[in-house]
């Protein structure tokens, strides 16, 4: 894998709240008028009963304000598609996000779950990343597919981890290394971390920074093989 052709093709906050917002006509008009305040203007606006989603083409950015069936919990949620910005630009406009949202919904909250989710594609020395990872990284051979008795089109690994007893508040992680199938000579690299403990603060910036430190350290070290 070629470790310096990395590109970032989603970011991704979400945090699972209560008390469950209320999104009537006004919390929606002083939502989007506080994060127009703090510079976060949108092209696509849609509003019901049980969401807000507000979208903005470029560089793209989605924030999200939903009510959940079930339990009366919402969701707070901050989505880079394909973001075409650095980590830091879009942590920044999502802590933009987090303090409009308590703007237009002030008052003390529990935060019950958080996740954060940043994918990325690599370049690897191959003209096919699962060929790659199945002979190079895994040390297979491509005879240990016939069973199969089909042309192999894509492929990866999937790793679900719980969170570790020696940490504090710790996430679980899960991640996904496969080949692109639309363009089979990147390979594509999921991180997924999620806090299942509570706590009353919103920080999109730190969960962000803690992901992509983990998908850039850790899980490129099991990729390359050069774990210290």
């Amino acid at each position: 894998m070629i470790v310096d052709s990395r590109v970032s093709i989603h970011f991704g906050v979400n945090f699972v709240l209560a008390p469950q917002p209320v999104l009537d006509s006004r919390h929606n008009l002083d939502f989007q008028g506080a994060l127009a305040d703090a510079g976060l203007k949108f092209t696509n606006v849609q509003h019901t009963s049980d969401r807000i989603v507000l979208y903005r083409d470029s560089p793209p950015l989605q924030v999200d304000v939903l009510r959940q069936p079930g339990p009366p919990v919402g969701q707070l949620r901050v989505l880079g598609p394909q973001p075409a910005r650095t980590l830091e630009e879009f942590a920044e406009e999502a802590d933009m996000a987090r303090d409009a949202f308590g703007e237009a919904w002030p008052g003390a909250l529990q935060v019950v779950q958080r996740d954060c989710t940043i994918r990325q594609v690599y370049d690897v020395e191959s003209d096919h990343s699962f060929r790659w990872l199945w002979e190079e990284r895994l040390g297979q051979s491509e005879e240990n597919l016939a069973a199969f008795g089909r042309h192999i089109q894509g492929g990866g690994l999937r790793f679900v981890f719980p969170p570790s007893e020696d940490e504090v508040d710790g996430p679980g992680v899960e991640v996904k290394i496969e080949s692109l199938l639309r363009d089979p000579s990147k390979l594509f690299v999921d991180v997924a971390l999620t806090w299942s403990t509570h706590t009353s603060e919103l920080a999109p910036s730190g969960l962000l920074e803690e992901t992509e430190r983990y998908a850039t350290t850790e899980v490129v070290a099991f990729i390359t093989g050069e774990i210290t």
